[in-house]
């Protein structure tokens, strides 16, 4: 009978630890977490075998501790995968492409006030509609009119674009 040596136990054991923390930064749908609870369990199985001290002990407790990483892990990375390519919903990234109200008129070069997602934002006009007649001095959007979040600008000013179709400001888009 061929007696494996303990340190071979160890290093089944400490690899299937590795292999655990490896599945939460690889997309191996899973197959790091199975190959974790393999080598702990061979791990075990291999210090009983070698007759150390409490082995009996030892592979219970791996046995444990594995399953109970094993289901933490699957759990964890079934949220992690269904999580993927859902857009943000909180935060600076939430609000691209919502629709907020004008509180105060808004430029292209001088900031007004809009209202998203529930709360008043520093706006600018990402940039001058084409509709815009050259001798008007500054593009505007009054006062009451929609808008869509394009993004963020320096110090966390929101640049916006008016809603096609809501042209209710005679400055932006009036031909007289």
């Amino acid at each position: 009978m061929m007696v494996i040596p303990p340190t071979i136990g160890v290093i089944l054991i400490l690899l299937g630890i590795v292999l655990f923390i490896a599945d939460l930064h690889a997309v191996s749908h899973g197959l790091l977490t199975a190959g974790g609870i393999v080598t702990l369990l061979a791990g075990g199985l291999a210090l009983l075998g070698a007759g150390v001290p409490y082995s009996g002990v030892l592979l219970g407790v791996l046995v444990v501790v594995s399953m109970l990483m094993g289901g933490v892990l699957f759990g964890v990375l079934g949220s992690l995968r269904s999580l993927r390519g859902k857009s943000a919903i909180t935060g600076k990234e939430g609000m691209i492409g919502e629709v907020g109200t004008v509180r105060s008129p808004v430029g292209v070069e001088s900031t007004g006030w809009i209202f998203v997602h529930g709360e008043r934002w520093r706006a600018v006009l990402a940039f001058a509609p084409e509709e815009t007649d050259p001798r008007d001095s500054e593009p505007m959007i009054g006062v009451g009119s929609k808008v869509t979040v394009l993004g963020f600008g320096d110090g966390g000013v929101v640049q916006v674009v008016p809603v096609q179709g809501d042209f209710p400001s005679r400055s932006l888009y009036s031909k007289d």
